[in-house]
């Protein structure tokens, strides 16, 4: 079974009706950008039953029908039919009345979409449903939106993935979804099995004591009186016993209210002691920066100093040297020259910006230079013994400032580290201000948690009171004459008596008279030949639910059976399905790296302790603490990487397109739709890539949506995409091995 043609009519871009014509293993379909290549990707999606609007980039079903310029009419639908060889039979359905007949050599599967956003699906021109074409479909291994349609920007989707979705996809690709459907099917059955067992034991357990009270129905109709008597003294003990109850809880209430009350005062008044302030601020700020001013400064003058006393040197070292030669009386330099232009010298270098400093100061010492060569050409100048021991004392004297500016240097950083330590201890007596400031605030909120649960029990003192009088006035009701009593019992009952009441007891004690005025009910309703009657109809009832119970255990313990058996054979396809996806993986990585290694690895994850409301009816499973995942570890030729996050963008698209094929030749779609996953390859892994999809197209059929050179060089068929003038695809086709013959 391969694909034949994809017909395009008013979809999209597609304004006139264009074919695809599929006769070759690789096709690819290029184009510019916007000129609507990925709309035939779309298109494929469509006509097989996708759903979801948004991911074929749209709002509502009539986006997908052509809207061109104002000069062309607007269409009114749109339609996309795909067409596939069916010579060999494989496709098949099964519906409840056998009506669609797929017995043909050809397979088309058309799909409509109105204005109004309806939808019109046909297999071979007969209308169906929706329904019908998904089974279709998955009859041989192809779905609307499966792994056998790679869009751009999904290919990474398998590495983003954590270990336990990346198994759900696994399982996806595998084609195990069936499994879990079934799993999912028979755990509901499960779930409605224990829910009617309950539901059934339940209604047993009710009918039982009725039954047992049907059978003495005519003793304890003699004993009716005996019953009211009974009722009678309990209605006194338990008014009584309510009574002191809600006079104690009142009790507590008020004492609890005026405690809590107290409470809050103290810690609002505490509250208001402290202001938040959301930064810290010294008062030794000012003070702070003065200091840091003065090292600056003092650093400054330092630099100064240092800079004088290494010209001094220089100066130094040249008077030393023009000293050490040999001098005449007809070439002599006088010491008053020398002085003058040392003097000039200082002056410039004076005058010098810090900006220019550098490059001026470079031009002097090299005019320094060339006047002391000159002297020298004149036969080796004289300098003066006065002038060299006046240059020494300034360097002995700057050597002194130097020394001195150092002292102070250490005694103001010494100050500012005083400095520093006082505001540390200020921020910390701030911080401890901070935290007794929140303790407050978390004490006012759990004040305020409390004052709530105090409301809370005061609405319930109240709907206590209320059900009190609401008993009392039912009793009188119930009790006819006898409920004087109660009322005599009650004016001279001491309320104030010691007893500690137990809400639960009352609790239980109310039950024991709700019970008791059931009985008298029932049995002030009926005559004796009435209760024989109810008595047979009820054991009749109980046996039905007998035989009923029998049968869902049965039910039951098959569908775990079932559940039991599936999971095995979930497991057991999927671990074979990961080691054929290995040996296909590892293939691919190699072939689009040149080398290195890459597997699929199963994982125990922490199985999740959240059970869905609607599971709460099964059994819980406490012998697995974890569930199992699936990591992907890689191993790059000629680098020491195994995490995918260590991997660059083109290494994670190629490890991506690796596992996707792989996945593809496990359980071989019957063709492959590929649109720009190729986009961030380069040159060399383009080729890499080329190979790859070669190597698919012996076992799918490919259609590949690229901008690659590369890629298109495999393919054998060539679509071209434009847009024209009216705004509507154009479609152009190129066979390669003709083009090839017309180019010789």
């Amino acid at each position: 079974m391969h694909l034949k043609r994809l017909e395009l009519n008013g979809f999209k871009s597609f304004a006139q009706k264009s074919e695809f014509v599929f006769d070759v293993p690789i096709i690819a379909i290029v184009g510019p950008n916007g000129s609507g290549k990925s709309n035939v990707v779309e298109a494929i999606r469509f006509v097989l039953g996708e759903q979801s609007v948004r991911s074929m980039r749209g709002k509502t079903g009539s986006d997908f029908i052509f809207k061109g310029p104002k000069s062309i009419p607007h269409l009114t639908k749109a339609s996309v039919s795909i067409v596939f060889d069916n010579s060999d039979r494989v496709f098949h359905i099964q519906t409840l009345n056998n009506t669609i007949d797929v017995d043909f050599d050809e397979i088309t599967l058309s799909r409509e979409v109105y204005q109004d956003g309806t939808n019109k699906y046909l297999i071979n021109g007969e209308e169906v449903r929706m329904r019908d074409i998904h089974e279709l479909i998955a009859s041989v291994n192809i779905g609307s939106s499966g792994h056998h349609i790679i869009s751009q920007g999904e290919a990474d989707r398998y590495l983003n993935a954590n270990s336990k979705d990346r198994k759900e996809l696994i399982e996806e690709a595998l084609g195990l979804k069936i499994y879990q459907y079934r799993i999912k099917e028979s755990e509901k059955k499960l779930k409605q099995a224990l829910a009617n067992l309950r539901e059934s034991e339940l209604l047993r357990r009710e009918i039982a004591p009725h039954l047992r009270f049907l059978k003495k129905q005519v003793e304890i109709i003699e004993k009716a009186k005996v019953l009211r008597e009974e009722l009678l003294e309990k209605y006194l003990l338990y008014f009584a016993r309510e009574d002191r109850l809600i006079h104690s809880l009142q009790e507590d209430i008020h004492k609890e209210e005026l405690f809590l009350k107290q409470e809050k005062e103290r810690i609002d008044a505490l509250l208001e002691n402290y202001s938040e302030e959301s930064t810290f601020h010294s008062s030794f700020e000012e003070e702070l920066k003065n200091q840091e001013q003065k090292i600056k400064n003092l650093r400054e003058e330092l630099s100064f100093l240092r800079q004088e006393q290494s010209r001094l040197e220089g100066i130094l070292s040249v008077l030393k040297k023009q000293q050490s030669q040999d001098t005449t009386k007809e070439k002599i330099i006088s010491y008053h020259e020398v002085k003058e232009f040392l003097l000039s010298f200082r002056q410039k270098l004076e005058q010098l910006t810090e900006e220019n400093f550098s490059s001026e100061k470079s031009a002097l010492l090299h005019t320094i230079h060339d006047f002391l060569d000159q002297q020298e050409k004149n036969d080796k100048p004289f300098v003066d013994d006065r002038e060299l021991s006046l240059t020494l004392e300034k360097i002995e004297t700057l050597q002194d400032k130097i020394n001195k500016t150092l002292e102070t240097e250490s005694r103001e950083q010494k100050k500012l580290s005083e400095l520093a330590l006082s505001i540390k201890q200020e921020e910390e007596e701030w911080r401890k201000q901070e935290r007794v400031y929140y303790e407050s605030l978390g004490q006012h909120k759990e004040l305020l948690g409390k004052i709530s649960l105090l409301e809370n029990k005061k609405s319930a003192l109240s709907l206590r009171v209320q059900s009190r009088e609401e008993e009392y006035h039912e009793a009188m009701v119930l009790l006819g004459n006898l409920g004087d009593a109660i009322s005599s019992h009650l004016a001279e009952k001491d309320t104030a008596m010691d007893e500690v009441i137990d809400p639960h007891e009352q609790e239980q004690f109310r039950r024991e008279i709700e019970r008791i005025k059931i009985r008298i009910e029932d049995i002030g309703g009926g005559s004796g030949g009435d209760v024989l009657e109810e008595y047979q109809e009820a054991q009749e009832r109980d046996l039905f639910l007998e035989r009923e119970i029998n049968d869902i255990n049965l039910s039951i313990q098959s569908l775990e059976n079932i559940i039991s058996e599936l999971k095995q054979t979930l497991d057991k396809e999927f671990f074979l399905g990961v080691e054929k996806i290995n040996e296909q993986f590892d293939r691919f990585f190699k072939l689009m790296f040149g080398g290195g290694k890459a597997a699929l690895s199963l994982v125990e994850t922490k199985k999740r302790k959240k059970k869905e409301q609607e599971d709460e009816l099964l059994p819980e499973d406490d012998s697995k603490e974890s569930e199992t995942g699936v990591d992907i570890h890689v191993s790059l030729p000629r680098k020491k990487v195994s995490d995918l996050d260590m991997l660059s963008g083109g290494e994670r698209s190629l490890t991506s397109i690796a596992l996707l094929f792989a996945l593809s030749q496990v359980n071989p779609p019957p063709f492959l739709v590929l649109d720009e996953t190729d986009a961030a390859l380069d040159e060399a892994n383009s080729q890499r890539y080329g190979d790859m999809i070669e190597s698919l197209s012996q076992f799918s059929q490919l259609i590949v949506v690229t901008h690659n050179r590369e890629t298109m060089s495999r393919a054998q068929t060539l679509f071209g995409v434009t847009l024209g003038r009216d705004d509507a695809s154009a479609l152009l086709s190129l066979r390669l091995e003709d083009a090839t013959k017309y180019a010789k």
